[in-house]
């Protein structure tokens, strides 16, 4: 809730957002983001307009997070596929769905793990798939699958 004069105190904004006070702090330290203005007993206020530029912050920040996980998808597969002894083959992707329902994953999970992979990094999905001993064939189909 924006107060009288249309701004937003440091609780405010940071609850509307999702993010913690402290953060906001963190960013106006850095010059990140800085309040608009101040009220008359010093306490930070910011615009809609600030608020606007924390929510393209926001969105930067996730974006970064994600570009990491690709590249660290990349290098696990990298590595996989070093000297290219590494495949996994049907004994070992039978062992780990068994591990996996043990542990409480349902294929609903699965499902939706690799049409989120697929959706995400294509390209690298298709890699894991080969590493798992799918033939080109077999990875159509199981894509077709996912819907």
């Amino acid at each position: 809730m924006k107060d009288s004069a249309g701004t937003y105190t440091v609780g405010r904004l940071g609850e509307l957002c999702g993010i913690s006070r402290s953060t906001l702090l963190y960013y106006d330290s850095l010059g990140l983001l800085s309040p608009s203005g101040r009220s008359p007993s010093g306490y930070r206020l910011y615009s809609e307009a600030d608020r606007a530029r924390l929510e393209r912050i926001l969105a930067f920040r996730i974006n970064e997070e994600i570009a990491g996980l690709r590249g660290q998808q990349r290098g696990i597969l990298d590595l996989l596929e070093a000297d290219g002894s590494l495949k996994v083959g049907r004994a070992a992707l039978l062992a780990l769905s068994d591990l996996g329902k043990a542990a409480g994953i349902s294929e609903t999970n699965y499902e939706a793990l690799h049409a989120a992979f697929e959706a995400n990094a294509p390209a690298e999905h298709r890699r894991l798939l080969g590493l798992l001993g799918f033939t080109e064939a077999e990875t159509e189909d199981f894509l077709a699958s996912l819907g």
